[in-house]
Protein backbone atom coordinates (compact mmCIF):
# COMPACT_ATOMS: atom_id res chain seq x y z
CA UNK A 1 0.00 0.00 0.00
CA UNK A 2 1.34 3.09 -1.00
CA UNK A 3 1.72 6.31 1.65
CA UNK A 4 0.72 9.52 0.07
CA UNK A 5 2.56 12.49 0.78
CA UNK A 6 0.52 16.07 0.62
CA UNK A 7 2.45 19.02 -1.05
CA UNK A 8 0.73 22.85 -1.15
CA UNK A 9 0.01 24.02 -4.29
CA UNK A 10 -1.11 27.63 -4.34
CA UNK A 11 -4.41 27.80 -2.20
CA UNK A 12 -5.08 24.80 -2.74
CA UNK A 13 -3.51 21.47 -1.31
CA UNK A 14 -2.77 18.14 -3.61
CA UNK A 15 -2.22 14.63 -2.55
CA UNK A 16 0.50 12.77 -4.41
CA UNK A 17 -0.23 8.77 -4.30
CA UNK A 18 0.74 6.03 -5.94
CA UNK A 19 -2.18 4.01 -6.94
CA UNK A 20 -2.45 0.45 -5.63
CA UNK A 21 -1.67 -2.08 -8.83
CA UNK A 22 -1.76 -5.64 -9.72
CA UNK A 23 0.34 -7.32 -12.55
CA UNK A 24 0.19 -10.70 -14.21
CA UNK A 25 2.20 -11.89 -17.07
CA UNK A 26 1.11 -14.58 -19.10
CA UNK A 27 1.95 -16.04 -23.30
CA UNK A 28 0.56 -12.99 -24.56
CA UNK A 29 2.01 -10.25 -23.06
CA UNK A 30 1.33 -8.39 -19.48
CA UNK A 31 -1.57 -7.07 -17.39
CA UNK A 32 -2.15 -4.05 -15.28
CA UNK A 33 -5.27 -3.35 -13.06
CA UNK A 34 -4.53 0.00 -11.29
CA UNK A 35 -7.08 1.87 -8.85
CA UNK A 36 -8.06 5.18 -9.80
CA UNK A 37 -10.96 5.60 -7.64
CA UNK A 38 -12.70 9.01 -9.22
CA UNK A 39 -10.54 9.61 -11.99
CA UNK A 40 -11.89 10.47 -15.16
CA UNK A 41 -10.62 9.50 -18.65
CA UNK A 42 -9.99 12.92 -19.43
CA UNK A 43 -7.90 13.29 -16.71
CA UNK A 44 -5.54 10.27 -17.50
CA UNK A 45 -2.22 10.55 -19.16
CA UNK A 46 -0.64 7.40 -19.94
CA UNK A 47 2.92 7.68 -21.97
CA UNK A 48 5.76 5.37 -23.08
CA UNK A 49 9.18 6.16 -23.06
CA UNK A 50 11.82 3.55 -23.83
CA UNK A 51 11.23 0.85 -20.83
CA UNK A 52 9.12 2.89 -18.62
CA UNK A 53 5.60 3.11 -18.44
CA UNK A 54 4.21 6.40 -16.73
CA UNK A 55 0.54 6.23 -15.52
CA UNK A 56 -0.48 9.93 -14.18
CA UNK A 57 -4.29 11.04 -13.44
CA UNK A 58 -5.99 13.63 -11.24
CA UNK A 59 -9.04 13.28 -9.62
CA UNK A 60 -11.00 16.40 -8.89
CA UNK A 61 -12.26 18.17 -5.42
CA UNK A 62 -14.95 19.37 -7.11
CA UNK A 63 -17.96 18.68 -4.48
CA UNK A 64 -21.86 20.44 -5.22
CA UNK A 65 -21.52 24.02 -3.36
CA UNK A 66 -24.33 22.73 -0.50
CA UNK A 67 -22.53 19.66 0.38
CA UNK A 68 -20.39 19.25 2.98
CA UNK A 69 -17.70 16.87 3.55
CA UNK A 70 -16.52 14.93 6.90
CA UNK A 71 -13.05 14.68 6.88
CA UNK A 72 -12.30 19.03 6.53
CA UNK A 73 -11.81 20.18 2.94
CA UNK A 74 -11.72 17.79 -0.02
CA UNK A 75 -8.52 17.54 -1.78
CA UNK A 76 -7.41 17.23 -5.19
CA UNK A 77 -5.34 13.94 -5.69
CA UNK A 78 -2.76 13.31 -8.13
CA UNK A 79 -1.45 9.60 -8.83
CA UNK A 80 1.81 8.53 -10.34
CA UNK A 81 3.04 5.23 -11.09
CA UNK A 82 6.25 4.13 -13.36
CA UNK A 83 6.08 0.78 -14.77
CA UNK A 84 9.37 -0.83 -16.35
CA UNK A 85 8.63 -3.26 -19.01
CA UNK A 86 10.98 -6.03 -20.05
CA UNK A 87 12.13 -5.85 -23.42
CA UNK A 88 10.13 -8.95 -24.78
CA UNK A 89 6.78 -6.51 -24.12
CA UNK A 90 5.60 -3.96 -26.84
CA UNK A 91 4.39 -1.04 -24.86
CA UNK A 92 3.58 1.03 -28.10
CA UNK A 93 1.07 -1.38 -28.97
CA UNK A 94 -0.43 -1.50 -25.51
CA UNK A 95 -4.25 -1.03 -24.98
CA UNK A 96 -5.76 0.99 -22.30
CA UNK A 97 -9.36 0.64 -20.88
CA UNK A 98 -10.95 2.80 -18.04
CA UNK A 99 -14.36 1.45 -16.36
CA UNK A 100 -15.55 2.01 -12.55
CA UNK A 101 -11.55 3.25 -11.58
CA UNK A 102 -10.09 0.82 -12.32
CA UNK A 103 -7.88 1.06 -15.49
CA UNK A 104 -7.01 -2.60 -17.69
CA UNK A 105 -3.90 -2.40 -19.61
CA UNK A 106 -2.90 -5.12 -21.89
CA UNK A 107 0.98 -4.84 -23.19
CA UNK A 108 1.48 -7.46 -25.92
CA UNK A 109 4.93 -9.27 -26.45
CA UNK A 110 6.89 -8.23 -29.21
CA UNK A 111 6.53 -10.19 -32.43
CA UNK A 112 10.30 -10.77 -32.19
CA UNK A 113 10.08 -11.70 -28.74
CA UNK A 114 7.77 -14.46 -29.28
CA UNK A 115 8.85 -18.32 -29.56
CA UNK A 116 8.90 -20.04 -33.19
CA UNK A 117 9.03 -23.33 -33.97
CA UNK A 118 11.83 -24.07 -36.56
CA UNK A 119 11.08 -26.66 -39.34
CA UNK A 120 13.52 -29.05 -40.43
CA UNK A 121 13.37 -29.65 -44.18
Amino acid sequence: MSTPTTQTSGATDRVVRQPEFTTREDETGAHLLVALPGVRKEDLKLTVNQSVLRIEATRSSNIAEDWKTHSGPAKDVTYTLNVRLTAKLDGTNAKASLTDGVLTLDIPIREDARPREIYVN
